[in-house]
């Protein structure tokens, strides 16, 4: 995770174009439509819109021996978040996501694989205590656009059962979409610096402030869809990068977002964080979940 300094403004005149150095850790390029998105006054993207999947480094492999945290970020307190699972390929950090239940784990669409390792358990990746269940069947919502990213969700069924316990439980599915200014917490285990990476092996935990459709569409126009919640926090450098992809953003103890994309290198000037909008999507998930038992 990084940061970003949000003043929501239309931004000068700037030309889209590619970071100096490749960032080895998203999961493909971006789609045609972001990586070209014209702004209204011929405004472009002066940056690289990613999603924030991971494909190189192993947060267990490059583990944070320095203590180094998110940018404005800390070490969430141990313990607590027990519903957030790591997606693995292999060994390796794929993205985030959180346990449902006993057998379903909830995290964005474009982190699609035909199998995962899903780490649950242990806020450090590799501690031979947690749990980890291989998961071969996942179900993207119907709607989920690679082109748009609208409807970035997808449900993952486990192999097996999990086993709950004080640091395995169940997320909170929300009963209601909190407002603008509501202060919320995104975790995960994605880079803390950018465009190099360095990740982190311990969960790491920042507060952001939800920002309204209309503020955030200052900044990224129709690229914002109407299943798409932002969040940040003004003059500060707060937010989700590579790893981070289908993490939490839990808000007053629910599940209000899924990490779905940002800019590219993370932690720029006016670039809100972008996550699907959970409260918009319980009854697909419920009825998905009694479909597919």
């Amino acid at each position: 995770m990084l940061g970003s300094q949000l003043r929501l403004e239309p931004r000068s005149h700037q030309t889209l174009r590619s970071p100096s150095r490749r960032d080895p850790c998203s999961a493909r390029q971006p789609p045609e439509r972001l990586r070209e998105a014209t702004m209204a006054g011929s405004l472009l993207l002066p940056l690289q819109i990613l999603l924030l999947t991971l494909v190189l480094g192993s947060a267990g492999q490059e583990g944070d021996k320095s203590g180094e945290k998110i940018i404005d970020g800390v070490p969430c307190t141990r313990g607590s978040h027990p519903w957030q699972v790591a997606l693995l390929r292999g060994n390796q950090l794929h993205c985030g996501g959180v346990l449902l239940n006993e057998q379903w784990v909830l995290t964005a669409a474009h982190c699609m694989m035909s199998d995962y390792n899903v780490h649950m358990g242990s806020d450090q990746l590799g501690d031979k205590r947690s749990q980890k269940i291989r998961a071969t069947r996942s179900f993207r919502h119907p709607g989920y656009s690679t082109q748009t990213h609208v409807n970035d969700l997808m449900l993952v069924k486990l192999s097996r059962r999990a086993r709950l316990s004080s640091s395995v439980r169940k997320v909170n599915l929300p009963s209601r979409c909190e407002p603008p200014g509501t202060t919320c917490t995104v975790s995960g285990w994605g880079t803390t610096t950018s465009p190099d990476v360095t990740f982190p092996s311990k969960l790491m935990c920042t507060n952001v402030k939800l920002i309204s459709s209309q503020d955030c569409k200052k900044v990224y126009k129709d690229l914002l869809g109407k299943s798409m919640l932002c969040a940040g926090i003004p003059n500060s450098k707060t937010n989700a990068c590579n790893g981070d992809s289908g993490g939490p953003l839990m808000c007053k103890g629910t599940l209000q977002g899924l990490v779905s994309w940002g800019t590219f290198p993370c932690g720029q000037p006016n670039d809100p964080g972008v996550y699907t909008q959970v409260c918009k999507y319980v009854k697909w998930i419920n009825e998905t979940m009694r479909k597919h038992r």
